[in-house]
């Protein structure tokens, strides 16, 4: 299993709405890739403004497949009046889980 993870910033009193378009748009949006495990967005309890959103793919194919479908830089632009600062975006392979976990076998 392959995880992203976005890490980013709002500007103070844009949480509830970059929620909002995340519910309404930015789930919905995952449903259609192949692959797709779940999409979750983390507020953090310490700071109002920073978050994380999180999706994690069955395999190294489908989550490329996503990274070239062109999805992700769609999403991020109905964020862009909202972040404060430049998101990061970084990926990981899951090699250890307490859930059982698909073989790597691509």
């Amino acid at each position: 299993m392959y995880v992203r993870m976005t890490f980013f910033n709002v500007k103070p009193g844009n949480m509830d709405e970059l929620r909002n378009v995340y519910v309404n748009k930015v789930i919905p949006a995952h449903k259609s890739h192949k692959g797709i495990r779940f999409i979750h967005l983390l507020e953090c309890t310490d700071g109002a403004d920073e978050g994380i959103s999180v999706t994690a793919w069955d395999t190294k194919g489908d989550l490329d497949a996503y990274e070239k479908s062109g999805d992700y830089q769609r999403i991020l632009e109905k964020f862009a009046e909202m972040f404060q600062g430049t998101p990061v975006l970084k990926s990981y392979e899951v090699t250890a889980s307490s859930e059982p976990m698909i073989l790597r076998i691509f």
